[in-house]
């Protein structure tokens, strides 16, 4: 699979796509149709900063980092309201309504070396930087911002595992970076579990950091690698109140620290003054090792910015080169602004050796495709991946269906991802949507992937009683309300789910399967009123809930991110 489409204006209206010959556009106006700051305000929750199609890094700044309560409108780390910039990491949800990540924050400065990132209301109070949107450029793996307050002038582009960073100082300045571990989206005191960062020679640091937060326990592992070797270096552990430390490592001062440990390390790197003010620097991740993320540096040789910046930009030609539009340019703009935004996740979870972790928190190898996470699957199984099979390679869509059965496979509870990043489940929204990607894959013919082996772990996580009151439904034929929150939403998407196992055992020749799970389908009947015309949730006695009100809408209610009305049409 992965065809070219021709979209006219009639087309995208009526919300068809149509295959056909490649119109006349060239193909150097589609990223430039992109407008990646759409979505930064507000509450859209998307990033600006610079990534692959799919890729495991994400590079972009980061305005504002606050205690979870408070965090919502920071959940990709920028709000375009905003005018101050805290610094550069390099992981990022795009459009979620929940959030996490923002690691490994670096932030370049001028002589003045200032360690804590201050306030955005008080310029100058911390190592944070105003900055001015006229200032800024943005476009499908790349970004540029001028830092006023340390004047220097940034610019950021990515490879699928490399994020890179070009800083151009003021003229005769001193050249100053600093990394900061504590800062987090969706921060609160103890997220940080542990870290780690060792030198690794005059040029190169690696280290780690496991957090808690929305995915407990996630791991993941950097090699920062900068153009020229650093004069001096302070790496510190700014924790306070540390009940038991141990014996001391050698290393009396941060500036002569070789590797430190703990929940709030940070480090600044000096380089002088530069004699062409520019500095460079490659951060790698990995979910495995250090190591790992070390030889992952190999995925970006080099230190020509300007061309990997091109092949970033190449690499989204071509997957937005899937859809021809002809449209005025308004709607053409949209179009391949959203296709950008729908490019993004799932995102690549695996190192250059093949190694990526699994929901059970341990290290497996992939053979024959590419680990991908960042599942959100609620969101995406009814309109993301039915497209994605449209307008990218097979291999891209069988990687996405095997990472989920290679999940299942190693999964503690036996099932498939629900909302799985980092390759660790999170168990947030509702249903057992991974049924349904993978049977529309097969439904379309994808091979490269086992479909008996498929089928069981479909069929595995629709019959796992302690999950979202499966054990209710599979015995009343409906999820109580009494028992479960969202009982009605849980039912019909319960029964969708169903629908799509039967039909996937149906073509496979599975008859006895196909037949429970056509049953199990018509579950949905059970949770539908007649008299009024809606779908309503019932008690575990058979009654529906008293009062209703069809257009309720709120966590706990009888319905998930919806109403009466959305659950009935």
């Amino acid at each position: 699979m992965g065809f070219r489409f021709s979209l006219t204006a009639a087309a995208i209206a009526a919300g068809i796509l149509c295959s056909g010959a490649a119109s006349a556009q060239t193909a150097a106006t589609r990223t430039a149709e992109v407008n990646v700051f759409v979505g930064t305000g507000g509450d859209g929750h998307t990033f600006p900063g610079a990534a692959r199609p799919f890729g495991m890094v994400q590079l972009s700044p980061d305005t504002q980092v606050r205690h979870f309560k408070q965090s919502y409108p920071w959940a990709a780390g920028y709000r375009y309201e905003d005018d101050s910039i805290l610094g550069f990491s390099h992981t990022h949800f795009s459009g979620a309504g929940h959030s996490d990540l923002g690691d490994i924050l670096l932030m370049p400065t001028g002589s003045e070396l200032k360690l804590e990132p201050g306030y955005p209301e008080r310029p100058f109070s911390g190592y944070r930087s105003r900055f001015s949107h006229k200032d800024e450029k943005a476009e499908p793996g790349y970004y540029a911002v001028k830092l006023l307050d340390n004047d220097v002038d940034v610019e950021l582009t990515a490879s699928e595992r490399v994020g890179l960073h070009r800083y151009r100082f003021k003229p005769g300045s001193e050249a100053n970076v600093v990394l900061d571990l504590r800062q987090s989206i969706y921060d609160y005191a103890a997220k940080n579990l542990w870290s780690r960062l060792r030198l690794r020679g005059k040029d190169t640091i690696t280290g780690m950091r496991e957090t808690r937060g929305w995915a407990p326990g996630r791991q993941l592992y950097f090699a920062i690698q900068f153009s020229r070797p650093f004069e001096q270096h302070n790496l510190m552990n700014r924790e306070e109140g540390v009940e038991y430390k141990g014996f001391a490592s050698p290393g009396k001062t941060p500036a002569d620290k070789t590797v430190v440990e703990g929940k709030a390390l940070e480090a600044t790197f000096g380089f002088g003054k530069p004699t062409d003010d520019t500095l460079m620097v490659k951060v790698a991740i990995s979910p495995v090792s250090e190591d790992n993320a070390l030889a992952n540096l190999a995925e970006m040789p080099g230190w020509d910015f300007d061309a990997e910046r091109r092949n970033a930009h190449d690499a989204w030609e071509q997957a937005l080169s899937a859809v021809d539009i002809e449209a005025p340019q308004p709607m053409k703009r949209m179009v391949y602004t959203s296709l950008y935004h729908s490019l993004l996740a799932p995102t690549l979870f695996m190192d250059r050796n093949g190694q990526y972790r699994g929901p059970d928190n341990q290290v497996h190898q992939a053979n024959g495709f590419r680990f991908h996470s960042t599942f959100s699957l609620w969101d995406t199984y009814r309109a993301l991946h039915p497209l994605l099979t449209l307008i990218q390679p097979e291999q891209r869509n069988v990687d996405f269906v095997r990472s989920l059965i290679e999940s299942q496979k190693v999964s503690p509870y036996g099932i498939l991802p629900v909302w799985q990043f980092a390759g660790l489940e999170t168990w947030c929204m509702i249903g057992y949507h991974a049924v349904p990607v993978i049977a529309d894959a097969y439904m379309k013919g994808l091979k490269g992937f086992d479909a008996d082996e498929a089928l069981r772990a479909m069929t595995s996580s629709a019959e796992y009683g302690p999950y979202g009151g499966l054990q209710h439904y599979m015995k009343l034929g409906y999820v109580p309300i009494d028992l479960e929150p969202e009982a009605a939403s849980k039912t019909v998407e319960y029964a969708f789910d169903d629908w799509t196992i039967a039909r996937m055992a149906e073509k496979m020749g599975r008859k006895d399967v196909a037949d429970k799970y056509f049953k199990r389908a018509q579950n949905w009947r059970n949770v539908f009123d007649p008299k009024t015309g809606f779908v309503r949730a019932k008690k575990s006695n058979g009654e529906f809930r008293t009062p209703f009100n069809p257009v309720q809408s709120n966590f706990g209610s009888d319905y998930t991110e919806g109403s009466a009305w959305q659950y009935s049409w």
